[in-house]
């Protein structure tokens, strides 16, 4: 199922998740991703495309990130703290599951 988390250099790295939501009137594709770097800072980018608009809505935020046992705290540049649990499913480095959603590694 899932192993046990580590340290923040075991989030280091561009993991990305793809979802596909059908609501009325609308087929939407919702990509996340988020960066980790070995200097504790982060980004999520969120990438939101509706059929129905025909155009991608991106939102960016800057973060910095801390790993306490499995969960990450992450703090948001412009104020917000998130504190999520994360594993790595299948005991692999390259399939972070994070609040409950798998990301891929990007090489």
């Amino acid at each position: 199922m899932t192993s046990g988390a580590g340290d923040n250099a075991s989030l280091v790295g561009v993991w990305l998740n793809v979802v596909v939501i059908q609501v009325p009137g609308d087929l939407q594709t919702w990509t996340t991703t988020w960066q980790f770097d070995t200097a504790g800072t982060c980004r999520q980018t969120v990438e939101i495309e509706s059929l129905a608009e025909g155009f991608p809505r991106i939102t960016e935020r800057a973060c910095t990130f801390v790993v306490t046992g499995g969960d990450v705290a992450i703090s948001f540049v412009g104020g917000g703290t998130l504190t999520f649990a994360f594993s790595f499913a299948g005991f692999s480095p390259d399939r972070l599951v994070l609040d409950g959603f798998e990301y891929q590694r990007q090489t």
